[in-house]
């Protein structure tokens, strides 16, 4: 007998139908009943992954066992004259039919079910038209501390391309708890970690400090989408609500359910929305889906975790087609109008037309949405990165923030901004927010403690980066602020190079300055020359801005070798490069330009040198900006005290040795580039650190 005839004859093909059907039935009962009944998404992961896991062993036992009047034996103990294969065969042809009239039905009701609303359901709030919830709501008595993780949603449609568009509905989630005024909402970025995770929920709250998490899933199926959530209180480890929504897949229904799920959430933890809230609520940014899926891809390209200007430049063409679509989509105008400013700001491309593409994005999101938080963020962005007019950026983040008051990357914005206009402690204060509502993100953390550092104040400092970068050891510019305080607190040459050894070369302005100035302080001059061949070094001495650096920096190591020469023809190089170059802006413009004074004055220039650098101080002091001004002023002093202007050199630098990113006196006592000024008492006495004597070089 051939094989196929012997599976047919012991109902092998029967059961892997009758199996199939069974299983298929099952997964559309869990998929509804389980969010229901509070069970998490990972519990039907599990039925389905069981159910399938059994196929093969239902196939295996089929084969080698079979029903008898006795009972199960063997298929080999059975004799075949006595065999009721053919009996057992039709019970299991039954039981197929039996399985397909349920799913049948299971059809038609979901049908039924799922179908358009009428007339009378459309005049139905999003609440009436949502089944009915499993769990009642339950409202908590005011706590101390609202606080709320919303875990990322499950893209139940287990299509990998629909993944971007789960994680967009979660992200617009996040938006609109954002504004909720006494909501801590945990950021995107802190609860991405745990997409599949398998810790338990009160493990993830105590990581996140909440004390109540979201869960829910996604599943888009034609035109139809269905959103399940559950909101659980980790205290107690009740469900305080849950629901499956079942829709028309349109941006309207999309925004209604997040209005809804939103409602339930503030009803259960502090009560009803104000109507402010629920006027915020009913704000619905297209009616194009095409658009908004595009949209979404397009902010998801640019939210991706590292500050790396591929991410804008694969997310442009995706809020190109969003606004093509549809013209009066102010999110997606606001979203093209910030990646551009970052194209500019990173240094990629600061054309004229870049700009104008940047304004123009920026005037139509403000023509269809000039109220919009993500139309100030935006325009934050121009004032900030094209304009630099930081108070105006600083104005327009807060006015963003009283509305989305939670959101992490306004807040980022803000903070910065409150450095640039001197704001420090502000700024500070901002980042510390960040930090609690981003507590697994190291980005917040990093910029912080560069703030504090550019502060000079170290004691604050030091604790901070001992505990941020065991907790995130990937951060590596906060490896980098490490090394900085070896040398800038404790003068510890020795400590600052083993540590600087042990970070992993990166394009970044932070590595490559170190690996440019640390071998100067150490006079190892052939390596400071030889940090340029570094691949990330070279890179970064390519942007704009940094234009000089690698003449100026290699001249100043010849000309301490003793080899005048080949410092001169260093120099040389450095002012070729900059004077041959277009501008490329007033803010890269004022560092460029202090390179070439700097480079003439070593030349012995010193009329040309004194012009150039008053001239990029005049730039600098433009843009008001208390991080570049004092850094740039250090720059001058330089000119200054290298011309032949000593007594307004040494005035300035007592100033700015106190002075947030001004200068530094352990820097400056190893810094080759101020050895012709220690034969003056006053300029040893004025940067002599306070711990000179414990210092190991």
């Amino acid at each position: 007998m051939s094989l196929f005839n012997e599976l047919k004859r012991r109902n092998v093909f029967r059961v892997g139908i009758a199996y199939l059907v069974a299983t298929w039935l099952l997964i559309q009962v869990t998929d509804i009943v389980f969010p229901r009944i509070g069970l998490p998404d990972s519990a039907v992961t599990l039925v389905i992954a069981l159910l399938f896991i059994g196929f093969i062993p239902s196939l295996i036992f089929a084969w080698a066992f079979e029903l008898t009047p006795e009972g199960l034996k063997k298929e080999k103990d059975v004799d075949r004259s006595q065999s009721i294969t053919h009996k057992t065969g039709r019970k299991l042809d039954f039981f197929i039919i039996g399985i397909l009239a349920l799913a049948v039905v299971y059809l038609l009701t979901d049908k039924l079910w799922l179908q358009e609303p009428g007339p009378e359901s459309l005049s139905q709030t999003p609440a009436e038209q949502a089944t009915e919830p499993a769990v009642e709501i339950e409202t908590l008595a005011p706590s101390t501390e609202h606080s709320i993780a919303v875990l990322p949603f499950a893209n139940r449609s287990m299509r990998q391309e629909d993944l971007f568009f789960t994680d967009g509905i979660h992200d617009d989630l996040l938006t609109q708890l954002a504004k909720i005024d006494d909501l801590k909402v945990i950021s995107r970025t802190s609860v991405m970690q745990y997409r599949d995770t398998t810790k338990p929920i009160s493990m993830i709250a105590e990581e996140l400090g909440v004390n109540r998490v979201l869960e829910g899933g996604v599943q888009r199926a034609g035109k139809r989408i269905r959103i399940n959530a559950q909101l659980i209180d980790v205290e107690t480890d009740r469900h305080l609500w849950a629901e499956t929504f079942d829709r028309e897949m349109t941006v309207e229904n999309i925004f209604d359910i997040q209005s809804e799920i939103t409602r339930q959430i503030v009803q259960a933890v502090r009560g009803e929305l104000t109507v402010a809230e629920q006027q915020s609520m009913k704000e619905v940014p297209t009616e194009s889906l095409e658009a908004y899926e595009a949209y979404l891809q397009a902010r998801a390209l640019a939210n991706q975790a590292d500050y790396a200007q591929e991410n804008y430049i694969e997310a442009q063409p995706w809020a190109e087609r969003a606004v093509e679509i549809d013209a009066e989509f102010s999110e997606a105008w606001a979203q093209l109008a910030l990646i551009h400013a970052r194209l500019l700001w990173i240094g990629y491309d600061t054309s004229v037309q870049r700009q104008d593409a940047a304004l123009h994005a920026l005037d139509m999101a403000k023509r269809f949405g000039p109220g919009n938080p993500v139309t100030l963020g935006a325009q934050a962005e121009i004032y900030y990165r094209i304009e630099h007019d930081f108070k105006a950026a600083q104005a327009t983040y807060e006015a963003a923030l009283q509305v989305l008051p939670g959101d992490t990357s306004l807040l980022n914005g803000l903070a910065l901004s409150q450095r640039r206009n001197g704001h420090w402690e502000e700024s500070i204060a901002s980042f510390e927010q960040i930090v609690e509502l981003d507590p697994s993100s190291g980005s917040a953390p990093t910029t912080m403690v560069n703030t504090l550092m550019m502060m000079s104040e170290f004691k604050r400092a030091e604790p901070l980066i001992d505990a941020w970068t065991v907790k995130f050891p990937s951060a590596r510019d906060l490896g980098t602020e490490k090394v900085y305080l070896q040398i800038r607190r404790y003068g510890d040459l020795a400590k600052a190079r083993k540590l600087f050894d042990d970070l992993k070369p990166y394009a970044s302005e932070a590595y490559a300055f170190l690996a440019i100035f640390l071998p100067l302080l150490e006079k190892d001059y052939p390596a400071a020359i030889t940090a340029f061949d570094i691949p990330e070094v070279q890179t970064m001495a390519d942007n704009r801005g940094w234009f000089g650096t690698r003449g100026l920096n290699k001249g100043i190591a010849y000309q301490s070798m003793g080899d005048e020469q080949q410092a001169r023809e260093q120099f040389q190089a450095a002012i070729r490069e900059v004077e041959s170059a277009p501008s490329a802006g007033p803010f890269l413009d004022y560092w460029e330009q202090m390179n070439l004074a700097w480079a003439y004055a070593l030349l012995g220039e010193n009329k040309k040198a004194m012009d150039i650098s008053n001239r990029a101080m005049k730039l600098a002091l433009a843009s008001n900006d208390h991080v570049d001004i004092p850094e740039i002023e250090g720059f001058h002093v330089f000119v200054l005290a290298r011309t032949g202007n000593r007594e307004q050199a040494l005035e300035a630098i007592e100033r700015l040795l106190d002075t947030p990113q001004g200068l530094y006196r352990w820097d400056m006592n190893y810094d080759p580039f101020w050895d012709f000024f220690r034969d003056d008492e006053r300029f040893t006495a004025l940067i002599r650190p306070e711990n000179l004597g414990e210092a190991r070089e």
